[in-house]
């Protein structure tokens, strides 16, 4: 008697485990940043206010650099605002820029992949009233900003 209950409640908990989980994950969208073979991780509701920008690659202080990326938050009323730096970079390269006891040129190292490696610098503090509904967002956006779980490689 016993078992035929689990027969049935069983099969009720998968699928609310399943409905919690498929819920839970679209809350969070995957945003290109073109042209870096990479995404990025962000709360569907803030993604709408993100616009990824193409930097040219000036070869000369970037040496390495194969791409950067700069990510704009558009806030409710006023204007585009900067929020963070992605480079992509030959990791051998970026590393040759890394020194202890100094603050790295082009951000923390986050992932890499096939001798390639992203990197990423933001604020140091909000650029709105943390009590703003803008504030709320650029800090859950800086919560992810250095997260490399945040980010993945693509193709």
């Amino acid at each position: 008697m016993k078992s035929r209950r689990y027969l049935v409640i069983f099969p009720i908990l998968l699928l609310f485990v399943a409905i919690t989980l498929r819920v839970t994950s679209n809350d969070q969208v995957w945003v290109a940043l073109t042209p870096m073979p990479i995404e990025m991780k962000v709360p569907a509701d803030i993604a709408e206010r993100i616009t990824v920008q193409y930097q040219p690659v000036d070869p000369a202080p970037t040496s390495g650099t194969v791409a950067i990326v700069r990510l704009s938050y558009q806030p409710i009323e006023g204007e585009k605002a900067w929020f963070m730096t992605a480079f992509y970079f030959v990791e051998k390269d970026l590393d040759k820029t890394i020194f202890p006891n100094e603050v790295p040129p082009y951000g923390l190292k986050l992932i890499t992949q096939d001798g390639m490696a992203l990197s990423v610098i933001g604020p140091q503090e909000s650029i709105f009233d943390p009590a703003s509904q803008d504030g709320k967002n650029i800090t859950k956006l800086y919560d992810i900003l250095y997260d490399a779980d945040s980010y993945r490689f693509v193709g």
